[in-house]
């Protein structure tokens, strides 16, 4: 699973990015910068790439983390949906026309994963960021503004863990490479060549180290948060 990430890039960043991976696509922002967070939690903003109907571009956008469907009863059934099972997210209730039809990229600079410690209560936190130090892109899916979600919201996909991950914990998100956004994220490309994407990262694609217990508490965002421990 996913339930916890950072931000730690700058817009321009990400918009430089992504449009070396979209030549002839237009990248606009529609919001105002996001602050950097060394712990983003679920319900919080953040920013998605998503497909823009009118330019058919690659566009940037924050939404609220954790979908939040138009046909929800009450905002908190978001803080339920902040990750979405790839395996099942197709046939879903809660996420099956987003799948088809709102895929998203969330870029993120690192994540957080507990693991269990045999005989202890606690459980050690992980911060587990690319190999290469580049923008990790999490496949995600989005909603439109609600009446419950004014400005939208996401969930990130998660997948079985590879052999690194599965060290740690049995769920990671699913990762995708930037030659692979513009297949998952246009809403016209085939849903079986979409859902071919959803796979767990290869070996090698990412590094970790242990960090403080303070990141177990959303009130904590400081940089001292990603510093390895031990």
């Amino acid at each position: 699973m996913c339930g916890r990430f950072t931000r730690e890039y700058s817009w321009r960043q990400v918009h430089d990015f992504l449009d070396l991976k979209f030549p002839e696509g237009v990248v606009t922002q529609s919001d105002p910068e996001l602050d950097r967070s060394y712990n983003v939690a679920p319900t919080q903003p953040s920013l998605i790439g998503s497909i823009d109907e009118d330019s058919g571009g690659l566009e940037l956008v924050a939404r609220r983390w954790g979908l939040i469907p138009h046909w929800a009863k009450s905002a908190s059934m978001g803080s339920r949906m902040i990750n979405a099972r790839s395996e099942t997210a197709s046939s879903k209730p809660a996420f099956r026309v987003a799948f088809s039809r709102r895929r998203c990229v969330v870029p993120v600079s690192s994540f957080y994963e507990w693991e269990k410690i045999e005989g202890e209560k606690r459980k050690q936190p992980w911060r587990i960021l690319r190999a290469d130090d580049e923008i990790l892109l999490f496949a995600g899916l989005w909603e439109p503004p609600n009446e419950h979600a004014p400005d939208g919201s996401f969930t990130i996909l998660t997948t079985e863990a590879n052999a690194f991950m599965g060290e740690i914990h049995d769920r990671m998100p699913v990762i995708l490479e930037p030659e692979d956004i513009a297949r998952w994220c246009d809403p016209n490309a085939d849903k079986a060549a979409a859902g071919n994407l959803l796979r767990p990262a290869s070996d090698g694609v990412l590094q970790r180290h242990p960090v403080s217990t303070r990141v177990n508490s959303p009130r904590n965002d400081d940089a001292d948060l990603v510093q390895p421990t031990g």
